[in-house]
């Protein structure tokens, strides 16, 4: 029996049992990949599988990644919660944290999913676990460090936290390519390499060095599909919305049913808020195009095209009470935002004024110089704001802290406020909300 077919089997199997599970496994595409290290993954619309691994899987481990990776899809991990310019292989170490947090995953299956070995606290969401894993992993020097927060297992059971399959041990013996041991069929989505041999002790993986870069090399693979897709997430929150209505959720455990209810709440999704000033204003530069016919003479005559642009001013608060890390995170935001077309963007820094001259951005930049670092006031970046009336929108980046600003204009206006934490939405967000025209989001971090 194929691969596939043996997909196609678990998937006549849901039809009965897991509606929910059902439906998300229909609205994707099942695509073979010799080419993988990895069982199987999803992003793009499509599960990928690789079929010379899913040939020493059980058929019983087999279910279990499978649902593992619908779970994925359910919470939306591969197409809209991202953190911005994030590290792949902490995506899906972040991903396989959550879900071993509220999912009882088969032992089999869990040893390879890098992360749940770690003792980290629990009831995070998907973005402060990456956020988590990022601080653990930053500090150390480039030497590979970055991949040790992953390997530190509760009962230290050697070096290197990963063995291919069921019975291998590795310890200070060395580490396995692939499947060590009893070779049962109880590989993985992260155990195998698909050379199936193991290297003794002083071999060239001794200690599990080599290991480690393997298995961050195949964290990194598994979300390599992951991208923004905002009409994915539609539908994904069509099924969920179908299946609270009939409570169909089928054996989903309680505890994943409400994360994954959970992931409906998008409105305070910053990405989502701030992809909404990107085609605010039909642009006054008119071309004219052979392509597109004249409305009164057809292709007689050039018809004419109006091109969408976004001019937005963003106001970034360097005030003291906003940490350096916070600063670090706005700007990687602000980086981000050039990827939703923004055409330009204006950065004024303000404390209790405005600090430097406005500071005009057409593309992402690696460094930016902070100026100020006193008391805070939002009024100056306000009026500013309102003073200028060829921007479409004000972001302000803060954590809220210091009295609501007056808008001093009659034109519409068009504010977004995201605040450092969501402790400063809990404490500041209602109140920025009353302003007219003002909503409020947070970037989501560990506290």
């Amino acid at each position: 029996m194929t691969a596939l077919e043996r997909i196609k089997q678990i998937g006549e199997r849901w039809f009965l049992t897991e509606p929910l599970l059902f439906a998300v496994y229909c609205s994707h595409e099942f695509c073979e990949n010799d080419s993988l290290d990895v069982a199987v993954r999803t992003g793009n619309r499509k599960v990928e599988y690789s079929p010379h691994i899913l040939a020493r899987i059980s058929d019983v481990d087999l279910l279990e990644y499978l649902k593992v990776e619908m779970f994925r899809i359910l919470l939306k991990h591969p197409y809209q919660r991202q953190p911005p310019f994030a590290e792949k292989a902490l995506l899906t170490q972040a991903s396989n944290i959550t879900i071993a947090d509220v999912y009882a995953v088969a032992p089999a299956v869990k040893k390879q999913m890098s992360g749940t070995e770690l003792k980290l606290r629990r009831g995070l969401c998907f973005e402060e676990y990456y956020n988590l894993l990022r601080q653990q992993a930053s500090p150390d020097s480039g030497n590979g460090n970055k991949s040790d927060v992953v390997q530190k297992t509760d009962d230290a059971g050697g070096d290197s936290g990963q063995d291919g399959g069921e019975g291998g041990s590795q310890g200070d013996s060395g580490s396995a390519d692939g499947q060590s041991g009893s070779g049962d069929g109880n590989g993985s989505n992260a155990g195998e390499s698909g050379s199936g041999k193991s290297r003794g002790k002083g071999g060239p993986q001794g200690k599990g060095g080599s290991s480690r870069g393997e298995q961050q090399q195949r964290d990194s693979q598994t979300s390599e599909l992951w991208d923004d897709d905002e009409e994915a997430c539609c539908d994904i929150n069509s099924f969920i919305e179908m299946a609270e209505a009939g409570n169909t959720w089928g054996t989903i455990p309680g505890e994943l049913v409400g994360l994954i209810k959970a992931s409906l709440k998008v409105d305070l999704d910053y990405r989502k808020m701030l992809s909404l000033f990107k085609t605010s204003v039909l642009s006054s530069k008119r071309r004219l195009t052979r392509m597109r016919p004249n409305r009164r003479s057809g292709f007689d005559a050039m018809g004419s095209r109006y091109e969408l642009s976004t001019n937005l001013l963003i106001a970034v608060d360097v005030s003291g009470s906003v940490t350096d890390k916070s600063l670090e995170f706005f700007f990687s935001v602000i980086n981000r935002l050039f990827k939703y077309g923004i055409e330009k963007l204006d950065v004024l820094q303000f404390d209790a004024k405005i600090q430097g001259d406005v500071e005009p951005l057409k593309k992402a930049r690696r460094t930016v110089k902070v100026l100020g670092r006193g008391g805070t006031c939002f009024q100056p970046a306000a009026d500013y704001y309102c003073e200028h009336p060829e921007y479409d929108g004000l972001i302000y980046f803060s954590d809220g802290y210091a009295p609501s600003p007056v808008y001093n204009t009659k034109r519409p206006i068009d504010v977004l406020w995201v605040l450092c934490s969501k402790s400063a939405y809990e404490e500041n967000g209602a109140r920025l909300k009353e302003l007219n025209r003002n909503r409020v989001t947070y970037i989501p971090r560990s506290e």
